[in-house]
Parts: C-alpha cells; sequence; structure tokens
C-alpha cells in the first residue's frame, strides 16, 4: 500500500498538484477582461488619441498577461517544492525515476510544467482573438473554459476521425493533448503527433491566433 501511496504521490506532485488547471480559469478570465475592458469603458479611444497605436496597446496587453502566467505558474512551482520538503509523502528524491519510466522526475516534471504554459498560450491566444472580434469578455471567458474542458468530451471521436484521415490530426483541439502527452507517452498513437510536433504546432496556432486577433483588434470601431 505505501508504494502505491509513494507512486501516486510521485504523480501528483508532477502534476503541480493539479494547479494549472487553476492557473487556466484565472488566465482565461484575465486576457478576456483586458480586452473587452478596453472597448466596454471606452479606454481605447483615450489611449489611441494620445498617439498610441491599437498594435503598441494590444501587445502591452500581451506582455501583461505573459508576466502574469509566469508569476502565477512560478508560484505554482514554489509552493511544488514547498510541499515535498513538508510532507512525508512527497519527500522523495528528485533524481529518481517516475513509475513506468526512465525519465529522472525532475526532468519529467519540468517537461509537464513546460507543455502546460504552451497549452496555457494557447488557449488564451483563441480567447484573446475572441474578444478582440467581438468585444465581450463573457464570450470570450466561455469560449476558452468551454473549449479547454471540450477536449475531454470530444477527444474519443476526434481520435477515430484522425484514424480514418491524418490531416485532421494538425487541428488545435487535438494540439491541445500536448501537456498530457509529455506523460503519458502512448498517447501519440491516438494523436497521430510526437511531442516536437505538438510543439511546433502549439507555437504555429499560437503566433496564428494572436495574428489574427491583432487584425480585429486594429479594425473595431470604439
Amino acid at each position: 500500500m505505501a508504494y502505491h501511496t509513494h507512486i501516486g504521490a510521485k504523480q501528483f506532485w508532477v502534476a503541480d498538484f493539479a494547479s494549472p488547471a487553476f492557473i487556466v480559469f484565472m488566465m482565461i478570465a484575465a486576457s478576456a477582461g483586458s480586452i473587452s475592458s478596453e472597448f466596454e469603458f471606452d479606454t481605447l479611444k483615450n489611449v489611441v488619441t494620445q498617439a498610441y497605436s491599437r498594435t503598441a496597446v494590444l501587445e502591452s496587453k500581451w506582455l501583461a498577461m505573459f508576466t502574469h502566467s509566469v508569476v502565477l505558474y512560478g508560484l505554482a512551482t514554489g509552493l511544488t517544492l514547498v510541499n515535498r520538503l513538508i510532507w512525508p509523502n512527497y519527500q522523495f528524491a528528485l533524481t529518481a525515476t517516475m513509475p513506468g519510466s526512465h525519465q529522472l522526475l525532475w526532468r519529467y516534471w519540468l517537461t509537464a510544467q513546460t507543455a502546460n504554459f504552451v497549452t496555457l498560450w494557447l488557449v488564451l491566444s483563441v480567447v484573446f482573438l475572441v474578444a478582440a472580434m467581438f468585444k465581450k469578455g463573457l464570450v470570450a471567458t466561455l469560449c476558452g473554459v468551454v473549449g479547454y474542458f471540450a477536449l475531454g468530451v470530444i477527444s474519443r471521436l476526434m481520435f477515430q476521425l484522425i484514424d480514418k484521415w491524418e490531416p485532421l490530426k494538425w487541428n488545435p483541439i487535438n494540439l491541445m493533448n500536448y501537456a498530457v502527452q509529455v506523460t503519458m507517452p502512448f498517447l501519440t498513437k491516438l494523436t497521430h503527433l510526437t511531442n516536437t510536433q505538438m510543439l511546433w504546432g502549439n507555437l504555429g496556432y499560437i503566433g496564428l491566433f494572436m495574428a489574427l486577433g491583432l487584425y480585429f483588434f486594429s479594425r473595431k470601431e470604439i
């Protein structure tokens, strides 16, 4: 029983005690509100009349949210390390290996952290885009939350469709499996993508969605 408890403790610790899910919620709400408030409270009109371009305004939002997300992940990382020192069940060596894997625990953990951060920004790029298109924070928030949790609901059907038509593997919903796949390597048989392909696919869509968001933000009436 102690052995199985120790295995579960490692997996829970690598997952940062499920903190990435809470960070996603907070960042979706903050990102959506940062864009919609510019239209809802007419602050964009005031800023633009002071010789600041819309591009500069949106880039400042991106930078602010990026900094916010880094701080939250840094805080989660720090608390995860502290919990390892405080609670007996989590006092295992970082040079140990994960069950069923030859990868060192600390490297496994950092890989999972990076993948979660990249996936977070795929979601946020969509939130920025929707907020810029509709100027409504609630709509953008709902799209982000529903899109994040729809993954578990539609994954089975999506995997079946990917088996039948290979190009579908590049759809952004499939790429959201990146954070799960780095900790569950067998998932590559379902996603039909390697971890490297997942990473570049995520970065590509993030760039695309943010470019589209900039396009709509620059052309919306104020």
